[in-house]
């Protein structure tokens, strides 16, 4: 935090290695302007690990993060990684969107569109437009 603190007209993309530095991660993303959460690191693409701290952003920060940032240096790796992310991606989704339709929200499909587009990329690109 200190570094962020320190350098707030500079951008910090962050992709953290574990499931114990997720939510650090975000609480940071959370309190400073100057930092997104861009993808996470491979050794976090394990199903259970992926989908807690998805579930977990998605509470803390909405749709200002990256989902998905692929490492992968062969193409069938990011062939593999994108179907088991979109399929991830599909499951967080649906129950996010149904707890909030239990709450009495109608969720749309423009709002579907709206988030998914954001968190594949949109949230980045304003994220990197935006002046410090």
């Amino acid at each position: 935090t200190a570094l962020c603190a320190s350098h707030p007209r500079l951008k910090f993309l962050v992709a953290v290695l574990d499931a114990a530095q997720q939510h650090a991660a975000a609480v940071v993303a959370s309190r400073f302007r100057n930092v997104h959460l861009w993808g996470s690191w491979w050794f976090s693409a394990l199903p259970s690990v992926a989908a807690e701290g998805t579930a977990m952003r998605l509470e803390m920060l909405g749709v200002e993060f990256t989902f998905c940032a692929s490492s992968a240096k062969l193409h069938d790796q990011l062939i593999y990684k994108w179907r088991n992310s979109r399929a991830l991606l599909t499951s967080t989704l649906a129950a996010k969107y149904a707890d909030v339709a239990a709450r009495g929200w109608r969720v749309s499909r423009g709002d579907i569109r709206r988030d998914v587009q954001r968190l594949l990329g949109g949230a980045y690109e304003e994220f990197m437009r935006k002046r410090l």
